[in-house]
């Protein structure tokens, strides 16, 4: 099919597309409406050392390192050990299952990045409770800033905290505006493929009205076929009746 004859069948088939990436799109909003909504707690650390006789270069590699080491133990099960036996207010039932259970829940509550080799490190946590979202960030940073040395054998190394846990004013988690442009965009591929596998007006989708109609010009054409066939008959009866009765005349004569 030509490019041209292709851009025509869209214009062609709007109905079609429209309805698959209708259909695509609620389907993907209700799904992400069954997962529980969770707001995010965010809050960012700074890694600082003492610079010594180090050069620029190493220290930036320096804090990479280590900015890429920290955001990656608060993964660590004893890293999670850790903020579940901290003297802040956690509960421990959210985390409820055996240890790998507990494990990729906290996996799943927590997320960090870098940025470069600034030594700053971003964590996040996901909670359907504000609170206990903010509890979980304050032990991260609790730990992160007092007791990083469990995880590295540098000297005169500290973690300052330069952003104090913020808390999302709504839910992030789902997050149902990307979900729903990733559905725009992969429907609307999906009905390019439809529609130019299937071209023919029989596969044509239409949300609104599109098979009521249809069926009422099938009705329409089957009344207008019942009235012929009923005036047919009429008129055969009067014929035949007119045919008997001249019948019976010539016989009088």
């Amino acid at each position: 099919m030509e490019f041209n004859e292709f851009l025509k069948l869209i214009g062609r088939k709007k109905q079609t597309i429209l309805a698959i990436m209708f259909v695509a799109v609620v389907l993907v909003i209700g799904l992400s409406l069954l997962s529980p909504l969770k707001y995010g707690v965010k809050s960012r650390l700074l890694v600082l050392q003492n610079a010594g006789s180090a050069d620029a270069y190493s220290l930036s590699k320096s804090n990479e390192y280590l900015g890429n080491l920290f955001a990656q133990v608060v993964y660590s099960s004893s890293f999670y050990d850790q903020v579940i036996a901290s003297s802040y207010s956690i509960n421990r039932d959210y985390f409820a299952g055996n240890y790998n259970q507990q494990l990729k829940k906290w996996r799943e509550t927590i997320s960090t990045s870098t940025q470069g080799d600034t030594g700053i490190v971003e964590i996040n946590v996901y909670h359907t409770s504000t609170q206990e979202a903010k509890q979980i960030a304050l032990a991260i940073n609790d730990i992160l800033m007092n007791n990083n040395q469990n995880y590295h054998s540098g000297q005169n190394i500290k973690v300052n905290i330069i952003d104090q846990p913020l808390v999302s004013a709504y839910p992030v988690k789902p997050n149902i505006p990307y979900n729903a442009a990733l559905a725009l965009v992969a429907s609307f591929l999906i009905s390019l493929f439809y529609i130019y596998i299937f071209p023919e007006r029989r596969n044509d989708l239409n949300i609104v009205g599109g098979r009521h109609k249809k069926h009422v010009k099938v009705n329409e054409m089957d009344i207008a076929r019942n009235i012929v066939e009923e005036r047919e008959e009429m008129n055969q009866q009067t014929h035949n009746h007119d045919l008997h009765g001249n019948i019976g005349n010539v016989l009088r004569k």
